[in-house]
């Protein structure tokens, strides 16, 4: 039987989303916001966010991740409501994961995380893609499974919501790492693998430090997530990287890597990379920063 899906956020993301509703044979219901969004070419929308909200027992957050708590605040969802975040891990300005922000700004009671490679432009253009969303609620995946999945996208279902946000954290991160190696001179597939290897396991510690599956960093949400930004030589972290190596800054990963060095620490959580990128945005060379962390000292390959 067709559902409402509402989804918060007019963007590209949230026209993607939406057309990933339609495939899945509902009805999509977009609140955009009048001063940063247009109205969504020919898909049902409004610029009454609470309606949204009364109107569809399901919400999917499709804001960038500063944006989420403003958008919940329009939106007054409640108690009724199952919202599910399709942003990346933690709010900038404050480090809080994104589910958390839900249920500070709210009366909701049960949320989830949707996460995965799954590029706005290539949906748009009918491409085939997945995601998995996670949940504690087993209701909230049922749900959004239901609203999303179709022959073009597959939406696997996880329990493990801290390891699914830490995955959609770090993938920037390492996304910005990856453009920024790109740009060396004299780098090569060599520091790619590592980065990319490495990164993973910073992600599968700070996982399992903070009460998550460091498996679920294996899965779509994370390697899966870093092969698509490594594909895409237009990936907006990985061209933020590129633009790194020539000494611009780009707020958006720089308040990422920050806040996921911050919660590293708290939970005792070695990040040497992401580390390294702050260390970067501080002022460090990026070839000293490079320097510093291949003489760090020999160990067993682990997590």
């Amino acid at each position: 039987m067709s559902m409402r899906v509402g989804i918060l956020g007019g963007g590209r993301w949230g026209q993607a989303l939406a057309r990933l509703a339609v495939a899945a044979g509902n009805e999509p219901f977009i609140a955009y916001r009048d001063k940063k969004d247009k109205p969504p070419h020919i898909l049902p929308s409004t610029n009454d966010a609470p309606q949204v909200a009364a109107e569809c027992e399901l919400l999917i957050v499709a804001t960038s991740a500063a944006q989420v708590r403003n958008a919940i605040q329009l939106a007054r969802p409640g108690p009724r409501n199952r919202v599910v975040v399709a942003g990346r891990g933690v709010e900038p300005q404050t480090g809080t994961w994104l589910a958390d922000v839900v249920l500070e700004e709210s009366d909701v009671l049960r949320v989830g995380a949707l996460a995965g490679p799954a590029p706005a432009d290539e949906i748009l253009n009918g491409g085939l893609c997945a995601g998995v969303v996670a949940s504690q609620f087993a209701e909230v995946c049922e749900l959004t499974v239901r609203a999303l999945h179709s022959d073009r996208y597959r939406c696997y279902r996880s329990d493990d919501l801290t390891g699914v946000q830490v995955s959609g954290a770090i993938m920037p991160v390492l996304a910005t790492l990856l453009g920024l190696a790109r740009s060396l001179g004299g780098s090569g597939v060599g520091i790619h693998a590592m980065v990319l290897a490495r990164g993973l396991a910073e992600g599968q510690r700070l996982a399992l430090g903070m009460g998550g599956d460091p498996a679920t960093l294996s899965g779509l949400a994370g390697v899966g997530d870093l092969v698509a930004a490594m594909s895409q030589t237009s990936h907006p972290y990985f061209e933020a990287g590129k633009r790194l190596a020539k000494g611009k800054r780009d707020k958006g990963p720089e308040k990422l890597a920050r806040s996921l060095a911050a919660l590293a620490g708290a939970n005792g959580v070695e990040v040497p990379l992401t580390r390294a990128l702050v260390g970067i945005y501080d002022g460090l060379d990026p070839l000293d920063a490079v320097s510093a962390l291949m003489q760090r000292k020999d160990r067993p390959e682990r997590w």
